[in-house]
């Protein structure tokens, strides 16, 4: 069912009802760079770590890009399914956040537009509720908005890659594609160990807010994928890199 942002539902998922957390037992979650680097810190392990023990990569035929999945457990289901529910709800990804409503993005002239769909489970009691939402209402209560700002600049790139026309990408770009989105202490130990810095005039110490601002480093992520799948359109990196260190107050020599 599509959903505007006024659209009202009912909705109340709680643990009384005989279906909770059936959905998180059969769901399939597709990751975000910032799903990883959440839940990643929360658990206290590199992204690389997270992406070793609880995920597995898929290449998605639509987009000509690699895409995350959370692998399910032994036992089938969300590994971070525990006796009493989620054990990583504060970080939980935004597919778990969102639900019951999914999300889309497609790309039209102003850029990527996303859409959204309230899914009803069959066996779903939560729509049996009295609490009424509008997506707004629903977003805000999940902390969704706050979460999702991150999210933007890879769902941008997922629907601009989709786009007709576009062609596969050589094997050189499709592992660097994945390394530099999904793995972002990977990405941190290429710039500082890397003559990326210096290509740019910039020193390690030029460049110190980006070994702990994870944000203004994912950011920064975005920008070079960008630029590695659309050269012609993409921002300078070295203007993005540089406005990125300033808003971290450490402006570097020119």
């Amino acid at each position: 069912m599509p959903l505007s942002m006024e659209d009202r539902f009912r909705f109340d998922c709680h643990p009384g009802l005989n279906c909770f957390n059936r959905c998180c037992r059969e769901a399939v979650i597709v990751m975000s760079p910032y799903d990883i680097l959440r839940l990643s810190r929360g658990l206290g392990l590199t992204t690389g770590e997270f992406l070793r023990r609880h995920t597995r990569r898929e290449d998605e035929a639509g987009t000509l890009l690699p895409l995350v999945l959370l692998k399910p457990a032994r036992s089938g289901g969300c590994p971070f399914l525990g006796d009493e529910g989620c054990t990583v709800y504060g970080d939980r990804p935004a597919a778990c956040r969102l639900f019951p409503v999914v999300q889309g993005s497609e790309l039209a002239p102003e850029g990527a537009v996303e859409r959204h769909f309230l899914r009803r489970l069959d066996y779903c009691q939560g729509f049996a509720g009295e609490k009424e939402w509008t997506l707004e209402t629903w977003q805000a209560a999940q902390g969704f908005p706050e979460f999702d700002r991150p999210r933007r600049p890879w769902l941008a790139l997922l629907a601009r890659q989709a786009a007709p026309g576009r062609t596969p990408l050589d094997d050189r770009i499709f592992s660097q594609f994945y390394m530099m989105a999904y793995d972002l202490d990977g990405f941190r130990t290429f710039v500082f160990q890397s003559a990326f810095l210096k290509s740019y005039g910039l020193t390690p110490k030029d460049a110190e807010p980006l070994k702990t601002d994870d944000l203004a480093l994912l950011r920064l992520s975005a920008a070079y994928l960008e630029r590695l799948l659309f050269p012609a359109s993409a921002a300078p990196l070295g203007e993005v890199l540089r406005r990125l260190l300033a808003e971290s107050h450490c402006e570097p020599a020119p």
